[in-house]
């Protein structure tokens, strides 16, 4: 019940601060230029960025899905995007294999996910591509042209093509990559690939706008006295290690790589936001479809760090969040591999005993 009230309070005073859907008016208005043919981005500028606010920096592909809702009055589209990023996230879980009803509710009541749905962002439709890319990770197309869709729509996502490659699936990589780089193509060519050569400095100036203002490592980094470029060389640094330990606490498994994946793609970035670990929660469905301590971390300890600029202790709170969900999704992979290598080393031992007494020996002992 406090955690419901103070989810409301919190909640309540953003949307009541003219917070609600302010990043959706971004995409609403890069969906109504991608209809018209204009560009969606605004000059490479920081101080142009930092006075939008919400500005589009997204690949078009995200543009080009909400086309057919920019059609629509902004409330009505708002609403309706929201109702299908929400069908979306549940829909991932359930391919993720989440049956417990419970895990529905604190997943749904997650701030990644109520802040994301409160801002308008289109994390519950990336959660599901990811989902079905792990779903479906050992067919040749499925899979891959999932991740190909979530790198076309989020660029920082990369590291799902490294996944495939340390675990042996070049083709599966290839496809992704081929996919990836078609749908970037072809969502360029709806405004004939303007801002394409250009978007490399977007990036950068976005990220001079809003990393000190994120939750990233770079806005700890540059708390703590670094300059800008030292304190991108540590965030790549501590997300790599971050990474390397949760694919340790996994032995090296599949599950555990790919959610190390997902959190160096995440952290690596130099703007890091509260709805982007929407992604991670996908990883804790795969690993953990039953509830548990994890979940309760997942679902109320981000609230208490909603301020943008946030405060340092904010930052280290959902970085701590972040990398306890994350290394907990990869260590429950590793117990239930532990846990069917004895069951499967009894099975063994069991069958060698029924083959010794059944042996034409057995009876004269």
């Amino acid at each position: 019940m406090t955690i419901g009230i103070a989810l409301v309070v919190v909640l309540g005073r953003t949307a009541l601060g003219s917070q609600f859907g302010f990043d959706y008016h971004g995409i609403w208005n890069a969906g109504r230029d991608l209809a018209s043919g204009r560009s969606p981005y605004l000059p490479a500028d920081p101080r142009l960025l930092l006075a939008a606010g919400n500005s589009f920096v997204d690949p078009p592909l995200l543009g080009v899905v909400s086309v057919p809702f920019s059609l629509l009055p902004f409330g009505l589209a708002l609403a309706l995007w929201d109702v299908t990023c929400a069908a979306a996230f549940a829909a991932a879980l359930s391919v993720a294999g989440v049956r417990d009803w419970r895990v529905y509710l604190l997943a749904a009541c997650s701030f990644p996910f109520l802040i994301s749905l409160i801002m308008g962002q289109p994390d519950g439709l990336l959660a599901l591509a990811a989902a079905l890319a792990w779903r479906h990770r050992d067919s040749r197309w499925a899979g891959a042209v999932a991740v190909g869709v979530l790198i076309a729509a989020k660029l920082l996502l990369w590291p799902l093509v490294v996944w495939l490659l340390i675990t042996r699936r070049v083709r599966s990589a290839s496809i992704a990559l081929l996919s990836g780089t078609a749908l970037l193509l072809a969502s360029w060519a709806t405004i004939g690939f303007r801002g394409l050569l250009d978007y490399p400095r977007l990036l950068s100036a976005d990220a001079r706008a809003f990393e000190s203002r994120s939750h990233s490592i770079t806005a700890l980094a540059l708390r703590l006295g670094l300059t800008p470029g030292p304190a991108v060389v540590v965030t790549v640094a501590a997300a790599l290690a971050l990474a390397v330990a949760v694919a340790a606490a996994g032995r090296g498994s599949d599950r555990a790589v790919f959610v190390a994946a997902l959190t160096f793609g995440l952290l690596s970035s130099p703007i890091v936001w509260s709805h982007y670990l929407v992604a991670l929660i996908v990883g804790l469905a795969i690993a953990r479809p039953r509830i548990d301590w994890v979940w309760l971390v997942a679902a109320t300890v981000f609230v208490l760090s909603p301020v943008e600029p946030a405060h340092g202790w904010q930052i280290a709170l959902v970085l701590g969040a972040a990398a306890t969900i994350a290394v907990a999704s990869a260590a429950a992979g590793a117990e239930v591999a532990a846990r069917a290598e004895v069951a499967a080393g009894a099975e063994v031992a069991a069958g060698a005993e029924v083959a010794a007494g059944a042996s034409p020996t057995s009876g004269l002992r």
